[in-house]
């Protein structure tokens, strides 16, 4: 649901360390920042759910670290979620009638268990956000700007004609997908792109995609 002071000012939340929640996924979003540190854990592929989007293929686990010392964005700042990074349809962003809602609209996921020990930081205090929540929020407005300028890389890959549809099987699921054609990257990127920064930033993020995809079960498309 959306946070609210009327619905939340009651809670205190606790921080935790959110790798061991991240990392009982099996498949997680990730942005630009994330790709560098995680491309060479876990293989990698670009999604097309009403917009392109990063995927990490997680094979679950309560024993390891998976994430070593890189929290992917998308895990750093839950159980709160800036609701434009989340998809039209997400649950966490269905709205209560008749309570107010803060600006930026926040997610929030009451059920997390930052929320469960009822010690912590509050989120509200007179009706207006805390510094904590403050604080939080200035952080994930940060991790926004990273979602467009993820937006806008894979738009130019996509633009460039080196993504390839496909199925990748995950874990019993089949998952509809892109890879990349990293052997047309340098002529394609070059007739799309319209800045020198974009073509070097989208090839960098290209050949690390594609060198994550090695060893995927594939099914190519025939389309």
């Amino acid at each position: 649901m959306l946070l609210s002071p009327d619905l939340h000012a009651h809670l205190r939340m606790t921080p935790i360390d959110n790798s061991a929640l991240a990392a009982q996924a099996e498949v997680i979003d990730l942005l630009i920042p994330d790709i560098q540190p995680l491309a060479t854990r876990f293989p990698i592929v670009i999604t097309d759910d009403g917009g392109l989007g990063l995927k990490a293929l997680i094979t679950p686990s309560d024993t390891d670290n998976l994430f070593a010392e890189h929290m992917p964005l998308a895990w750093r700042h839950y159980p709160l979620l800036l609701t434009s990074l989340l998809r039209a349809d997400h649950p966490l962003k269905t709205s209560t009638p008749g309570v107010r809602e803060i600006t930026p609209a926040v997610a929030i996921d009451t059920d997390a268990p930052h929320f469960q020990l009822d010690k912590g930081f509050r989120l509200f205090e007179n009706d207006e956000a805390t510094p904590f929540l403050q604080d939080r929020i200035a952080r994930m407005q940060v991790d926004a700007e990273h979602e467009q300028r993820t937006l806008a890389l894979l738009e130019l890959l996509r633009r460039a004609e080196v993504l390839e549809p496909t199925h990748v099987h995950h874990l019993g699921q089949k998952i509809a997908c892109y890879l990349v054609n990293d052997k047309a990257l340098s002529t394609n990127l070059d007739k799309a792109a319209t800045d020198s920064d974009s073509i070097g930033q989208a090839v960098s993020l290209a050949l690390a995609i594609a060198d994550s995809q090695k060893g995927l079960k594939v099914e190519r498309s025939t389309d």
